[in-house]
């Protein structure tokens, strides 16, 4: 009872793999999505920034 909420009790070594797959496929999904939306906002300031770049130069 010291472990938290995030430990699952599981007596039967195949359904403790079966947890462990369903949780590393959360976390890679969750890892995506922000890498995902990191380079989104990673291009919109690459181009706000060679856009106003180019305005000063003319």
């Amino acid at each position: 009872s010291t472990y938290g909420h995030s430990q699952l009790k599981t007596g039967h070594p195949v359904r403790s793999a079966i947890h462990k797959q369903l949780n590393g496929r959360l976390v890679l999904r969750w890892v995506t999505t922000w890498e995902s939306l990191l380079l989104y906002v990673l291009h919109l300031a690459f181009f706000l920034f060679c856009s106003c770049d180019c305005r000063l130069s003319i």
